[in-house]
């Protein structure tokens, strides 16, 4: 019989040389549903996970209003992410938004300064009236008459006009240099 010896402090190395081969992702906990809740008026930064009527979905870009499972802006995810601190720093910056009144906003009753509303996605189908609101590449834009089919950002026929100050822009932009 062969007889092996091994000293403690080579045990040691062994140990630590396979430990560091785990990821800290292996490490990092199921997210919780309860505080991961989707909730309408929160804006999502691309890559933050929801709960929502029983399944998870992954934010595909940002986007507030938009609900999982009939927006193409959630990707439904097959089990519970990973809270990592990559994750948690997500949950927390729309939990923020949520309760900040974004810059550009117009002042309510009492004084009380409104929410802002991101306009709806432009829909080809859609038929749009003088001065509706629609987001479309990126941008809001303003019918300047009645429309329909007539895509934002095309010269001929001129039916919209770019909105550059909208406070969903303003929003928009802080969200993603965060």
């Amino acid at each position: 019989m062969i007889g092996l010896r091994v000293s403690g402090g080579f045990l040691a190395r062994l140990l630590l040389v396979l430990g560091l081969g785990f990821s800290a992702s292996a490490l990092a906990q199921p997210c919780d549903p309860d505080e991961a809740g989707w909730q309408p008026t929160r804006y999502y930064t691309a890559g933050a996970a929801v709960f929502h009527e029983g399944r998870w979905f992954q934010a595909r870009q940002v986007n507030e209003g938009k609900e999982p499972g009939i927006s193409f802006d959630w990707k439904e995810l097959d089990e519970a992410p990973e809270c990592d601190a990559a994750q948690k720093a997500k949950q927390e910056a729309a939990a923020k938004a949520a309760t900040e009144a974004p810059s550009g906003t117009t002042g309510g009753q009492d004084g009380n300064p409104t929410l802002c509303e991101a306009p709806e996605q432009w829909r080809f189908a859609g038929d749009y009236n003088p001065d509706d609101l629609v987001m479309h590449g990126g941008m809001v834009w303003k019918a300047i008459g009645k429309t329909r089919g007539d895509m934002p950002g095309m010269d001929a026929p001129p039916s919209w006009r770019e909105v550059e100050d909208h406070c969903a822009l303003k929003k928009k932009i802080e969200l993603e240099t965060q």
